[in-house]
């Protein structure tokens, strides 16, 4: 089971400043078993395992939380584009760009 934190506009990753509101996914045995929505960023620190974002931005908060902070490869991916692309190891470590 692994827990990510997405920021979405329109059902589309976007950087926490856009956002409109902040999915909470559960994925679970490859396939997504909830989401949540949340209004804050930071009630999401210390509940999720990986937090994704279409590009860099601030993300100590979450690392020191202990979640590993993701970058899509494309932008306008929404969510099941962005859970697939995890399952399949698509998305990149914030280290490797």
């Amino acid at each position: 089971m692994f827990i990510l934190a997405i920021p979405v506009k329109n059902e589309i990753c976007v950087p926490s400043k856009e956002a409109e509101k902040f999915a909470k996914v559960l994925v679970e045995n490859g396939e997504i078993k909830s989401i949540e929505y949340l209004d804050n960023r930071n009630s999401l620190l210390g509940e999720v395992h990986f937090f994704i974002t279409p590009k860099e931005e601030y993300v100590f908060d979450f690392l020191e939380a202990g979640a590993e902070p993701l970058i899509t490869p494309r932008s306008e991916m929404n969510i099941n584009d962005i859970v697939e692309a995890f399952l399949f190891r698509e998305l990149y470590s914030y280290g490797s760009i």
